[in-house]
This record gives structure tokens, C-alpha cells and sequence, in this order.
């Protein structure tokens, strides 16, 4: 059984992980987005939309070990991606980013392991995982999508709990860890009492509950703009909320291993970079749907019913504990190959690099955004010690 879950995984759970952060699976009915590169425009609406030229022609006080940094970028994009090209970020401390579009998950990590890219993030938590417990050497130094994921049912289904799944029909992966953690906290064998249907996108997953083929469907930001204009469908549950798992790591930002030990001050200048993009886009987040909508070609009503949700949460944040849990879910579950316990999975996540990017961001910036810089110790302080 074990063998044969595994495979399922590499097989199945990889089609799903770019949708599970709003990425490849998009309703055929939202504009699609751009294969190429991103517009350098700067924000056009911000009260600081752009680099002072002064300081961005000033040279960098650190130098990065490599200046260019290659993206693999998902259709649904990186705000803070984005914002830090923009507004200059990067540019401050002397980094390119370049975006190389990816169709998948599969695409995005096959691309990162062979280093035609060096950076993946939108490509779920469970597929870095289990590239790791096969073998390739990966390292998780930041994030992208924190929370988002969510059950729709029938309307008027309602929601007690995750012992409401146990003998129905959903339409998710097996190793979606966000509701089989919570069921094997209560005791209960999720992979057997739960009939799991598998779908190739998300908007496959929504069709079999409207016709009666599912009980329930799990699925990603790029649906919710759907589902809020469906009668018939409702939203039951987040995957976020308390019954389930807070704040469980969405998507995290996976770079080879190498790399990251041959490049530190490249990753703490990038992470610092994106640090202080979502400081703006929690800010601006009105602004950012537009800029976002424009970047990735699709209509700000589409991007708003994600990006405004309050459910939804992004942040560069490597949320080591919420990792290592699904880690732990996923052997439980037998979501890893026997291989997987020789791995010590903090090994493959550096948590120190994000520290000090933080840290330095707050000292040289923390005056802008006050509030946000102390929000941040606090978040990393419960997620990863």
C-alpha cells in the first residue's frame, strides 16, 4: 500500500501544487496570462512607485556572489516578484531577476534540479517535499503563498468540522496534508475512510461537486473568483482555519542547496528584497491588484477575489514548523518513499538566511513600515523556533 501511495504521489500530486497556489489551472473564463517576461513599468498610483535614481545608481553596499537570479514563474505570478523589480529593490543591492515562464509544478522543480532555474515558489509544499525525499537536494529559504487553499460543498452543506469528510467523496489528492493532518490528529486512518477523486485542475475538482460527483472539492485562489459568483456552491471551510492547520506553508521558495551555500549573500539580498515587497503590498494591497493584473495579463476583479480575500496570505516567510509538520503528515500518511527516514528534513531548510534578511530590512527600512517589521519577528519567532 505504501509503495503504491508513493507513486500515486509523484504521478498525481504534481499536477495539483501550481494550482494549489493559483498557478497552471485557471477557469477557462479568466484572461490567461503572459509567456514573456514582466513589464519593468513601475507602479503608476504609489506614494513611493519608484527607486530614487540617485540611490538605485548608487553601487550596492554588499556584492552579491551572482548578480542574475532566473525565476521560474508560475501563470498566476509573484507580487512580490513584482513589486521588488518595480520599485527597484532589486536593483538596489545589484540583483536581475529574470522570470522564466513554467506550464507546472513538474516543469518548475525538473527546471530548478537541472539549474535551468534557481528559484521555484509557487509550486506547492508536498512536491519540493517529496523531490527531496527522492533524492534531489533542495533547500526551502523563504515562501510565497501561506494560506489560501479552502472546501467548497453544495450550498447550505455547512461545516462542523474534519470528521465531516470522513465517508464521503472529495475531489483532492490523497496527500493533501491540510485536512488528512487534522483527521489523523483525531484518530481516524484519512487515506482509507475518505474517498479521494483525483482531477486534473481545479476547475475540474468544482464541476464534480456541482454535478453531484463529489461531496466536496478542495481548491486554489484562482477559483474564487468562480465560486463567489456561483449560487449553488459555497465556501465550508479554509484550509487555514483553527479546525484544520493555520498558517500551513502554501507554497514555499525552494532553491538548490549548492547554490544557496555558494551564494549566501545572494539569497539574504534577495530575500531582503522581497521582505521589503511585501511590506509595500500590505500596504497598497488595492494598488497591487491592479499592478499584479496587469503584469500577469489578467482582469483585476479575477486577481481582487484572491489577493483581497483575507483568507489569503502570502509572505516571504519560510515557516520551518509548518514544513516540518507536513513532512510528518506525509510519512504518516505514506506519502514518502522508506528512503525518507534517513532524511533529516531540517537540514534542507534555512531558516538563518530569512533571519538575517529580516533583520537588516527591519534596521534599514523598519521606519516605513513600523508595524509590519515587528509583525514579522513575532510571526517568525511562533513558525520557526
Amino acid at each position: 500500500m505504501k509503495k503504491r501511495i508513493v507513486s500515486l504521489l509523484l504521478a498525481v500530486s504534481m499536477t495539483a501544487a501550481l494550482s494549489a497556489c493559483g498557478g497552471a489551472n485557471a477557469p477557462v473564463s479568466a484572461p490567461s496570462s503572459s509567456s514573456t517576461p514582466a513589464s519593468s513599468e513601475a507602479p503608476s498610483n504609489s506614494t513611493a512607485s519608484a527607486a530614487d535614481p540617485a540611490s538605485s545608481a548608487a553601487a550596492p553596499a554588499e556584492t552579491p556572489e551572482v548578480d542574475t537570479i532566473h525565476w521560474a514563474r508560475a501563470n498566476s505570478g509573484n507580487i512580490f516578484v513584482t513589486l521588488a523589480r518595480q520599485l527597484g529593490y532589486f536593483e538596489e543591492v545589484g540583483l536581475t531577476v529574470i522570470e522564466d515562464p513554467v506550464a507546472s509544478s513538474t516543469e518548475a522543480l525538473t527546471a530548478l534540479g537541472a539549474g535551468q532555474v534557481d528559484v521555484t515558489s509557487n509550486q506547492g509544499t508536498n512536491n519540493p517535499l517529496a523531490q527531496i525525499a527522492a533524492g534531489q537536494d533542495f533547500t526551502i529559504v523563504g515562501g510565497y503563498m501561506l494560506q489560501g487553499m479552502y472546501l467548497v460543498a453544495k450550498t447550505g452543506t455547512g461545516w462542523n468540522g474534519p470528521e465531516d469528510l470522513l465517508g464521503k467523496k472529495i475531489a483532492a489528492p490523497a496527500s493533501t496534508t491540510t485536512l488528512t493532518g487534522p483527521l489523523l490528529d483525531l484518530g481516524h486512518d484519512p487515506i482509507n475512510e475518505i474517498e479521494w477523486l483525483t482531477y486534473s485542475t481545479n476547475s475540474d475538482r468544482l464541476a464534480a461537486v456541482v454535478a453531484g460527483e463529489a461531496d466536496y472539492a478542495y481548491l486554489s485562489g484562482d477559483q474564487l473568483f468562480t465560486v463567489g459568483n456561483m449560487d449553488n456552491i459555497e465556501i465550508v471551510a479554509f484550509a487555514s482555519d483553527e479546525s484544520l492547520m493555520p498558517a500551513y506553508g502554501c507554497c514555499r521558495m525552494n532553491m538548490r542547496t549548492q547554490f544557496v551555500k555558494e551564494n549566501p549573500t545572494t539569497v539574504k539580498l534577495l530575500l531582503k528584497s522581497l521582505i521589503r515587497a511585501q511590506a509595500y503590498f500590505e500596504a497598497h494591497k488595492e494598488e497591487c491588484v491592479s499592478i499584479l493584473a496587469k503584469d500577469i495579463e489578467a482582469s483585476e476583479d479575477y486577481v481582487a477575489a484572491y489577493l483581497l480575500n483575507e483568507n489569503y496570505k502570502i509572505a516571504v516567510d519560510p515557516v520551518r514548523n509548518s514544513v516540518i509538520k507536513t513532512w510528518e503528515i506525509m510519512g504518516a500518511t505514506g506519502f514518502l518513499p522508506d528512503t525518507a527516514s534517513s532524511i533529516n528534513i531540517e537540514e534542507h531548510i534555512n531558516i538563518e538566511l530569512y533571519k538575517t534578511a529580516l533583520d537588516e530590512a527591519m534596521a534599514e527600512y523598519g521606519e516605513e513600515y513600523p508595524e509590519f517589521y515587528a509583525e514579522r519577528q513575532e510571526f517568525f519567532k511562533q513558525y520557526n523556533t
